[in-house]
């Protein structure tokens, strides 16, 4: 992989590092200036070679012990530092231990081991390499989650929605189609058994595999009906980091009161305790109050100066935590305190040991900068998980909708196929039984209706079981089976002793389905549920609108509706669906004598967005 221009940025730490070698090794050594080009150019190659760049400043610096140049002098402080953080936020995880383990192992040639040179050495270097850790981690998890935004924003809603409802038509549809079908094809068959001697227990039959099949779909039909249930509202999440701070704090204090009581020197001054106990007070604000809290710190750290107290080495935590809170926190007030802070703490180290001030500022240095750089990714990961989030809702809802409004299209489809072919066949498995003994020759013509009819219904489930293999979807409902035309439906309905009028002209052919599934739900809802006797259908064109008007003369009569069809208001509500799709308008309501079902609908159906 080639590499890339570096940034503004990097050139300007790699010319930093570069300097500060130089500035170092001009007193001891001729080499200096070769030295500090090579720390510059291994530091501007770590981002994004940092094995390679890591690998070559290890060599440096310990070329550098070997000649004793090194020696006391922290020349190479400020790039091999760097170039562990970097190992740990962009190297593969054990190359880059490896890498860094080489570094501070150069202080054996200065010091043999043990030694407490290279204790304080690892230890710099775990704590260094773990900053890049952490800012690796949170980079990751911020580019995982900016990638799942732009999937989810490339994401074809529409697609997904299709093939999710695909699922749901084979799923419910295909449950629903198989029992009715079973129920049809049982029913058919002891229909024509029945016809040879109208045996009582074939007609007994027929009527009760009518009643099971109504009895399972209006189960079925109303989960498919059922609103969906509301989301939970997800409860918040319990705030737990003001315990951690207070955790962390404590430590700090704990340690702080350890080494000022162990001191004999520090022991005996109220200063020391003040800082001892200031400074991890202070940490307890550092995430909500952050500038208020490294102000006071730096209050406490410059007492600690200007008193000559001497350095205490755990206080020096307090400071690197409130560093690493202040780049989270990235504000101009708080990188403003954050100086205060470095002054200060810079300053009571040149009064109690001077040879520590380049160290004492890496420290503080490299956490502030670590913290920025985690605060970045940060604020970019829970963007984009925002983002994320609201996408993701989005395309949850449009599924939702398109899920709902297919099964809405299944029921009805369902409905239309089983109330008017299951509750016919009964009706007529009634008729047979109560004409059996007085009319034979009446009997088996209503087991020839029944015959007819299950033979229309077997063929219109055929045609939906093909639209769900196929996985059609689209298009309004299971639509487009294949039917008898509207006279010859009406005329099957006259079998059950309507005297039914017809006037119907020429229907539009986006509208054949929906005037045909209006009549037949009408017809249908006559026979099961009224004791008309006549019914007049109407069905006329007239500028631009398509009207439909079903009328009877009949009272209402209670039947149970769980053995007798699918009602409960699953028919009337899927006219109504249908028509409204479509633009147009719905009644349906008794009249002065009698019940009227009315339908308007453009002749050029509205599309719907």
């Amino acid at each position: 992989m080639r590499l890339r221009r570096p940034s503004i940025a990097e050139t300007v730490v790699a010319a930093a590092c570069g300097l500060w070698v130089g500035l170092f090794l001009v007193p001891t050594t001729a080499w200096a200036i070769p030295t500090a080009a090579a720390a510059a150019a291994s530091t501007l190659l770590l981002p994004q070679r940092p094995l390679t760049a890591g690998a070559g400043l290890a060599a440096l610096q310990w070329a550098l012990a070997f000649t004793h140049v090194t020696d006391d002098n922290p020349a190479f402080l400020a790039p091999v530092l760097i170039a562990v953080y970097a190992l740990g936020r962009h190297a593969p995880l054990w190359p880059g231990v490896a890498v860094a383990l080489a570094i501070p192992l150069s202080s054996i040639v200065e010091s043999p081991p043990p030694s407490a040179t290279l204790v304080f050495a690892l230890l710099l270097t775990a704590s260094v390499f773990a900053y890049g850790l952490i800012v690796q981690r949170r980079a990751r998890t911020a580019e995982h989650s900016r990638a799942t935004a732009t999937r989810l924003q490339s994401t074809d809603a529409a697609s997904v929605a299709a093939s999710i409802v695909a699922d749901e038509r084979a799923r419910l549809g295909g449950q629903a189609l198989a029992l009715l079908r079973d129920a049809v094809e049982g029913m058919r068959s002891d229909a024509a058994s029945a016809k040879r001697d109208l045996d009582i227990d074939l007609i007994e039959s027929i009527a009760a595999r009518g009643r099971q099949a109504v009895t399972e779909l209006r189960w079925l039909l109303g989960l498919l009906r059922a609103a969906p249930a509301p989301t939970p509202a997800t409860a918040p999440r319990r705030r737990t980091r003001w315990v951690v701070d207070i955790g962390v704090a404590a430590v700090l204090l704990a340690l702080c009161v350890v080494e000022v009581g162990t001191s004999e020197v520090a022991r005996s001054s109220p200063l020391a305790w003040t800082v001892a106990v200031g400074l991890p007070v202070c940490t307890l604000g550092r995430n909500r109050l952050t500038a208020p809290a490294l102000g006071g710190a730096a209050v406490v750290v410059g007492f600690a100066a200007i008193g000559w107290l001497p350095f205490i080495a755990t206080a020096l935590l307090c400071i690197v935590l409130l560093a690493w809170s202040a780049g989270v926190a990235g504000r101009p007030i708080h990188w403003a305190c954050l100086s205060l802070l470095a002054a200060a703490t810079i300053a009571w180290v040149a009064v109690d040991d001077p040879q520590n001030v380049p160290i004492t500022v890496a420290l503080i240095a490299l956490p502030a900068f670590a913290g920025h750089e985690w605060s970045a990714h940060d604020r970019s990961d829970r963007a984009a998980r925002a983002r994320a989030d609201e996408l993701r809702a989005n395309l949850d809802a449009r599924i939702d909708d398109a899920r709902r409004e297919e099964r809405l299209r299944i029921a009805r489809d369902l409905h239309d196929v089983a109330s008017h072919a299951v509750g016919v066949m009964v009706l007529q498995a009634s008729a047979v039984r109560a004409l059996r003994d007085g009319d034979p020759a009446a009997a088996r013509q209503a087991l020839s209706t029944i015959d007819t009819t299950a033979e229309q219904a077997l063929t219109e489930l055929a045609m939906m079981f093909d639209l769900l293999d196929s996985g059609a979807i689209g298009s309004p409902g299971l639509a487009g089976a294949a039917r008898d035309p509207l006279p010859a439906m009406v005329d099957r309905l006259r079998s059950t002793g309507l005297q039914i009028v017809l006037e119907a002209g020429s229907i539009p052919s986006g509208l054949e389905d929906t005037v045909y599934r209006i009549v037949q739900e009408s017809l249908t809802n006559v026979v099961r549920h009224s004791d008309a006797m006549h019914v007049r259908i109407s069905v006329e064109v007239e500028e631009g609108v398509l009207s439909v008007r079903v009328v009877d003369d009949g009272h209402a009569i209670d039947r149970p509706v769980a053995t007798d069809g699918i009602g409960g208001g699953f028919g009337l509500a899927g006219m109504a669906e249908r028509v409204h799709e479509l633009g147009g308008a719905f009644r349906a309501g008794r009249e002065a004598r009698g019940f009227a079902v009315e339908a308007t609908m453009p002749v050029e159906p509205m599309v719907r967005s």
